[in-house]
């Protein structure tokens, strides 16, 4: 027990893979820092109108992170996990939320060659059935994955999950943790994938419950099916549809919408890859009013990879009746009723 203690913080210490006695347990210190330059049209000005912005951001590619990956082998194929992830903004070193530390993860449980069972802060089911069929795998710059998706994760989540020759199936259940009103402020849902050298699918619903209201909770469901199909060696293609309905606690439709997604993928014989994506939203209804808008959205983007871990790339985006990545109008300045951005950044992962 001591020996394993003592490779435990060996390895918090000097941040590499350090296994344990009889190379039965390892611990993982992983992240990624990911930095942009940004120009924005249409921003809020000081003078009450719409003005461009230039800044530094990140989260370009992917939200900047450190984590800690654990496991140990129990013996006949079982091993006992964890993970510990922390987010942070590169462009200032501040924590991404200040409410949690580890807000990215932070879940234990037990895994086998087909089976996992975790319990903890994890994502969605939909996160992770449509990690893999849409185009720009939820890049900040610019995918509009928080209207795709909702929300991301769940506090107090039980996920199972059953692996079988590509196939895979998952459901997860997060308690709501209030007493006298079980489904008050809980979530659920469930994805169905499958995945080959050439082809992956995915069917998922997510449902996310709010906090009673006189008896009665608000409640967001989402259900989607999406498809990606590698066309030649660098060549890939990307769409689907996401069906979506938030009702408030009197059950009132708050929210209806279908979300559409349609991307092309083309890496190079070298370092380059370049994407090609297009996003619409059509509100059937919002807030009980009746149509609205509908936005639209175009992204191009273009990673160059310096090496395994090391990424150059730029995006440059367009939307139509929203801010970008779907923002409400009321982000935007003055009477601005579309938005464009470019991005330029550099992505390392350790």
């Amino acid at each position: 027990m001591k020996q394993k203690v003592m490779n435990g913080l060996l390895a918090l210490t000097t941040l590499t893979l350090v296994p344990a006695a009889q190379a039965q347990s390892q611990v993982t210190l992983y992240g990624i820092i990911d930095t942009n330059l940004e120009y924005l049209s249409d921003m809020p000005s000081t003078g009450g109108g719409a003005s461009s912005l230039v800044r530094m951001g990140n989260s370009g590619l992917q939200g900047p992170r450190l984590g800690f990956r654990g496991s140990e082998d129990l013996g006949n194929g079982l091993k006992a996990i964890f993970t510990l992830e922390h987010g942070f903004n590169s462009d200032t070193g501040t924590n991404a939320d200040a409410t949690r530390f580890f807000n990215r993860g932070a879940f234990i449980g037990l895994e086998s060659s087909n089976h996992r069972l975790t319990l903890g802060r994890q994502y969605t089911s939909l996160f992770d059935g449509l990690l893999y069929v849409t185009p720009l795998a939820y890049s900040g710059a610019y995918e509009p994955f928080s209207p795709l998706l909702g929300g991301l994760r769940n506090d107090n989540a039980l996920k199972y999950r059953l692996k079988l020759d590509g196939w895979s199936a998952q459901l997860h259940y997060a308690f709501g943790e209030q007493a006298g009103a079980s489904s008050s402020n809980a979530a659920w849902g469930g994805n169905i994938t499958y995945g080959s050298k050439n082809l992956n699918v995915a069917l998922a619903y997510d449902q996310q419950n709010g906090l009673d209201v006189a008896g009665a909770h608000p409640r967001a469901r989402k259900t989607a099916l999406g498809a990606a199909y590698q066309l030649t060696s660098g060549l890939r293609l990307s769409s689907g549809y996401r069906w979506g309905q938030n009702k408030d606690a009197a059950s009132l439709v708050t929210l209806r919408d279908d979300f559409w997604w349609l991307g092309v993928n083309y890496k190079t014989a070298g370092a380059l890859t370049l994407s090609a994506a297009y996003y619409q939203q059509n509100v059937k209804t919002r807030n009980g009013v009746g149509n609205q808008p509908d936005p639209k959205q175009l992204t191009l983007q273009a990673i160059y990879a310096l090496s395994k871990r090391t990424d150059l790339y730029a995006a440059l985006a367009h939307a139509k009746n929203a801010g970008l990545n779907f923002a409400a109008l009321n982000t935007l300045g003055g009477n601005a009723d579309s938005q464009t951005g470019l991005a330029m950044g550099i992505r390392h992962r350790f």
